[in-house]
This record gives C-alpha cells, structure tokens and sequence, in this order.
C-alpha cells in the first residue's frame, strides 16, 4: 500500500487513479548525458526502496481507538521517485499552512533512503519536489533533501515526474478560459484539487472505516476547511457536499491569485498542471 495511503489519506484509494504509484510508476526519464545529475535522477527514477516509518494520528474524539494510541507503524515501498513524490503530497500546504502533519516521520525517512541513495565523492547534491495546480500556487507540496547549492557555483540539473495522483485538467481548464474566464479555470482547478485530495468514494469509505483512517480523513476535511475559510460538518454531511463546499472556497482563493499571475485566462490555463509531481536533482563541486 502507498505511503500516502496513510499519511495523508487522500491516496488512500486513489493510487488506482494514479496508476497505482507504488507498482508503477510513471516517469519521465532525463535525456541521456554524463551529468551526475542525470545519473542520480536516473537512480531515483529506477531504484526501489521500502521505507519503514510512524504514522502520526492526531488527538481526536471521533473514532479513538481502545488503546489511545497515537502512532502506527507502516511501510511503503516503491521506487525512490515515487516515495519521494509521496512525500512531497504527503505535506500539501495551503497559503504555506500544512493540510496534514501525519507524515512527518515518511518524510524524513524518505529523506534518509534519498541521501544513501545519492551519496557519492566529487560532488554535493540536493533534490527539490514540487507540485504546484499552477507555478506559484498557493496550495503546493514541496520537500528537499539536502541543502541548496550556493549562488556562486556551477550547478547542473536533471529532473523526473511522477504523478500526484490527481487527473490531467488541462484541456478542461483551457475550455472553461473561453467560456468561463478567470472563474472557469480557478473553477476547474480547485474542483481537481479537492477531489483529488478527498476522492468522494474514498473517502466515505475511509470516514466509516477503522481507526486510524476515520481520524485522519475527519482531520484532514476539518484541516482544509479551515485554510479555505469555510466549514465542514463530518459527521452529517457526505463526501460529494464536502466537496462541494470545499471546492468554491478554494476557487476564489485561487482565482484571485491568477488575476494577479496571469494577463488572461488563457495565460493561467496553459500553465496549469496537476496532475505531475516534478523530481529536481542538482549537483555542484563544494
């Protein structure tokens, strides 16, 4: 099972939907060259790891377990690019204010499995994750592993993609620029966002389910509703009116971010991309 699955719930079930990221991954390969970035890339594309880590349940009255407890020990396992995207998603932000801190504890496994992976002499490395709906969203996931390279060195660079686990919107999003504007393609984004992030059968599934995903997800409905500025009632409403709620909360957010980013609304629709999760390895002589 994904990582994510756990640690952010919202992969609970949609790894089928991503193509299942743990079995297979999709990725872009870098072009072939003698880069160490690009071969570093290449191993993270290629090589399989399983990640062992905690997963982290917050305090909650709704579905608490017998015991109280508040850790669950899980493993993930996949090649490195894609726990690497996981870990990334598992920390979605909205505004820079986490959704989810369940997964604090894959992240930094998945950081330790990076560094052993890329560890070599002659040469410092670090690697960026980022997924954005749009460049310079304000709901992103980002995560880094090791420091970034000076501003006076050489540095070179390879990246991958893999996927976040949320459909491709763009042609949606370049329809709704004509038909809708700027309130189409927030519109379209946001509705991708959060079923993306709350997969309506999923995720009623995950609410009745046993502890800890019935915790989590409550949590995270909870989580996001706050960010947007609107409000949620788990335990009455169902998934698909959660939604429903979330999504125009979200839109307006995001479609007062576009007016500023973008000189129309076929400008902020050809840069819309959510549906991959981009892997940057960089390298540089200390």
């Amino acid at each position: 099972m994904s990582a994510v699955a756990d640690v952010t719930v919202f992969l609970l079930l949609v790894g089928a939907a991503a193509g299942t990221l743990v079995s297979g991954v999709s990725v872009e390969k870098p072009a072939a060259t003698t880069s160490p970035a690009a071969d570093h890339a290449s191993t993270l594309a290629t090589s399989t790891a399983s990640v062992e880590y905690d997963l982290l349940v917050p305090p909650s009255e709704y579905g608490r377990p017998p015991d109280h407890a508040t850790r669950r020990q899980r493993t993930s396992h996949g090649t490195v690019a894609g726990l690497l995207g996981e870990a990334a998603m598992s920390g979605v932000t909205v505004d820079g204010e986490r959704v989810s801190s369940a997964g604090t504890d894959f992240e930094s496994r998945v950081a330790a499995v990076t560094r052993d992976r890329l560890h070599s002499r002659g040469h410092r490395t670090s690697v960026c994750v980022t997924w954005t709906p749009y460049p310079g969203a304000p709901v992103r996931g980002e995560y880094r592993v090791g420091d970034r390279p000076p501003d006076t060195v050489d540095v070179r660079a390879a990246t991958v993609t893999v996927p976040s686990g949320m459909e491709s919107v763009s042609e949606p999003a370049r329809e709704a620029a004509d038909t809708g504007g700027y309130d189409g393609v927030s519109t379209v984004v946001a509705r991708s966002v959060v079923d993306g992030l709350f997969p309506p059968a999923q995720s009623r599934y995950a609410l009745r389910g046993d502890y800890p995903s019935a915790v989590l997800m409550a949590a995270r409905y909870e989580r996001m509703a706050g960010l947007t500025g609107t409000s949620v009632a788990v335990e009455r409403q169902s998934t698909v009116e959660m939604n429903r709620d979330l999504t125009p909360a979200l839109a307006t957010r995001l479609r007062t971010d576009m007016r500023s980013r973008y000189d129309s609304p076929a400008d902020a629709a050809r840069a819309v991309r959510v549906s991959r999760v981009r892997v940057t390895v960089r390298t540089w002589s200390p």
